[in-house]
């Protein structure tokens, strides 16, 4: 009897199967999830946080900074407006150092000017006229637009005075006088930051030759180069070159 219950007791170890823990599989899965979940998001491209940082230093270029430089140059700006109609002017008074100047000295004679109108409810502004005398004049007058030019200096401090009335657009037309003179204006235009469009006045080979764009005719009053800019690349492009010596950068 002994024997018989001795021999089913060892039948029954054999065959009860023993319980396998299942830790180790669920704590490597564990570990899986949680390093799914700390994965690092995607940083924006470097170009992105450059384009941010300029267009904040243009923001920063404003009136006043932009006259202070004008005026270590002998160069006096004034805007005046008249409803959206508005007129930049840029004077110098004559020196009594200048033998080549035509002028008696301590005369203040007119070096340039911007003519145009913007549209407040669009943001647009539409650049007419720049006028701009010889560098040989300049400088015997007594002033120095350094490496600038008159122009930009004249330009730049339009587009913070516009910015501040809420500009965002800019065009202006490149006109085609002669074909060398042409391409060095419209490169002139580019280095200040527009950009082109299209030709205006130009007549397609496939159009009559009487053909005249009117629309365009009337609003620019020529033929050239139809250019482009947003107000606040430009004055980020050109927000260094009006930085005080002794300023640290915006």
């Amino acid at each position: 009897f002994l024997f018989g219950v001795g021999l089913l007791l060892a039948l029954a170890l054999v065959v009860v199967p023993v319980p396998v823990p299942m830790t180790t599989t669920r704590a490597r899965s564990t570990t899986t999830r949680g390093r799914r979940a700390t994965r690092r998001p995607s940083t924006p491209p470097q170009h992105e946080h450059g384009h941010e940082r300029r267009r904040r230093c243009g923001q920063h270029l404003d009136v006043a900074r932009v006259v202070a430089s004008a005026e270590r140059r002998n160069l006096r700006l004034e805007y005046a407006g008249l409803g959206p109609a508005f007129r930049v002017t840029a004077t110098t008074t004559t020196s009594s150092t200048s033998s080549t100047s035509s002028s008696s000295p301590g005369v203040v004679v007119e070096v340039g000017h911007i003519t145009g109108f913007f549209v407040p409810a669009s943001g647009y502004v539409h650049f007419d006229e720049m006028r701009v005398v010889p560098s040989s004049s300049l400088r015997a007058s007594g002033a120095s637009a350094g490496a600038f030019g008159t122009g930009l200096v004249m330009g730049v401090f339009a587009l913070c005075e516009l910015r501040d009335r809420g500009c965002r657009t800019a065009e202006l037309l490149a006109i085609n006088d002669n074909s060398y003179q042409f391409s060095k204006l419209v490169r002139y235009y580019e280095r200040m930051g527009f950009e082109r469009v299209r030709e205006v006045g130009g007549v397609d080979e496939d159009q009559s030759p009487w053909h005249v764009e009117l629309v365009d005719r009337l609003v620019w009053g020529g033929s050239g180069m139809l250019m482009r800019a947003d107000v606040g690349d430009v004055l980020a492009r050109w927000s260094k070159a009006f930085q005080d010596k002794g300023q640290s950068p915006t």
